[in-house]
């Protein structure tokens, strides 16, 4: 389950709204950087370039990426090693096979599957390769889509300065009216700001929020993997929490033991 990226739409709206304010304030106003040619040619010829270099496969994800990066988990941390924890202490009261009905009502398919092939018995180091698999085809699964926007970002101000190229090849076939130069000059430098609005404000950061989600997913898992192997070998719970608390940052594995210091003494 995944809630909204409010920081992400935030930065967004941002970066937005203080571009638009700095153009509209401006002389001329906002209505000097709109042309429809230079955006066609920025963000369609860079479009392209990305069709070019990925396959329909990836493509086709463009826009569910786009909404993934407005989305984070639902579940933080601290909230899974608090739920291993458990697990772990309903395992060592009353087996494993008592965790069928906990599998059953777990929302993440990672968590259910491994847990799933504990309760059905399987080795220790088989449940770790398959679940070590997963996590790779996944990691690589991500990388391509944050890669296809930071391939997006490369190539739009390259379009973007293709695009001023253009426009003053154009305004150079013109330089017998004088008063025309300074006005296509504007013109043909709209594209080259597009390239560099569309690259900087949105495909690059897309891309490196991608990426910054993939590793945290990754991290996650790898954490699930631990507790998983931890409660197959019955490990004492106090134990597995220690364990898979190292993956919190300093800062929040101080906090996350004051919050639950009460619960932890009574643990065995």
């Amino acid at each position: 389950m995944k809630k909204t990226d409010a920081l992400t739409a935030i930065g967004l709206l941002a970066g937005v709204l203080l571009l638009g304010v700095s153009m509209a304030t401006g002389d001329g106003g906002i209505k000097i950087f709109w042309s429809a040619s230079s955006i066609a040619i920025t963000i369609g010829g860079s479009l392209a370039a990305v069709c070019m270099t990925y396959p329909m496969d990836t493509f086709k994800k463009f826009g569910t990426l786009i909404g993934q990066a407005f989305k984070e988990e639902q579940n933080s941390t601290k909230e899974v090693i608090t739920q291993f924890a458990d697990l772990s202490k309903k395992a060592r009261r009353e087996g494993l096979l008592s965790l069928e009905d906990e599998i059953n009502q777990l929302e993440d398919k990672f968590l259910k599957k491994g847990l799933q092939m504990v309760v059905d018995g399987i080795e220790p180091e088989t449940i770790k390769e398959i679940l070590d698999l997963e996590i790779q085809a996944m990691d690589e699964r991500h990388s391509k889509g944050a890669g296809m926007f930071t391939t997006w970002g490369g190539y739009a101000p390259g379009f973007g300065m293709l695009g001023t190229l253009i426009g003053l090849i154009q305004m150079l076939q013109n330089l017998s009216d004088a008063s025309t130069i300074a006005s296509g000059m504007g013109t043909a430098l709209i594209t080259t700001f597009y390239g560099s609005l569309l690259a900087n404000l949105f495909a690059n950061p897309i891309g490196a929020n991608l990426a910054k989600k993939n590793e945290q997913e990754i991290g996650m898992k790898e954490m699930m993997v631990e507790g998983i192997l931890a409660i197959q070998s019955g490990v004492n719970p106090r134990i597995v929490e220690e364990k898979l608390i190292t993956y919190l940052e300093p800062a929040e594995r101080l906090k996350y033991l004051e919050s639950n210091s009460e619960n932890s003494e009574g643990v065995a």
